[in-house]
């Protein structure tokens, strides 16, 4: 199948944010087998909105979705993965901490 053009694509103005997914990915953690978590990863691309940043990045818990969902963003892909990784990496390690306490 063919690239969908974007530039073709007319958002009105009651669209007010559009983004495609570039890219899927599964990620799991696991900080000293006391917090274990498996994150479905979305990266878009800003299609239109008000974001300074051209791409986005969501996690998702597999196990509770409607759980902390980690976002990034970047001026490339890549730069929000990581960025997106990172958050969920801070989330989780403040839980274990809040655990040892």
């Amino acid at each position: 199948m063919p690239p969908l053009d974007w530039q073709r694509i007319a958002f009105t103005a009651h669209m007010v944010e559009a983004a495609a997914v570039i890219a899927e990915c599964q990620v799991a953690f696991d900080f000293d087998g006391r917090e274990q978590v498996c994150y479905e990863v979305k990266v878009f691309r800003t299609l239109k909105g008000a974001s300074a940043r051209p791409f986005l990045a969501v996690a998702t818990n597999r196990s509770d979705p409607a759980a902390f969902r980690p976002v990034g963003e970047g001026d490339s892909a890549e730069a929000a993965l990581e960025a997106c990784l990172a958050e969920a990496g801070i989330h989780h390690r403040r839980r274990v901490r809040q655990s040892d306490g």
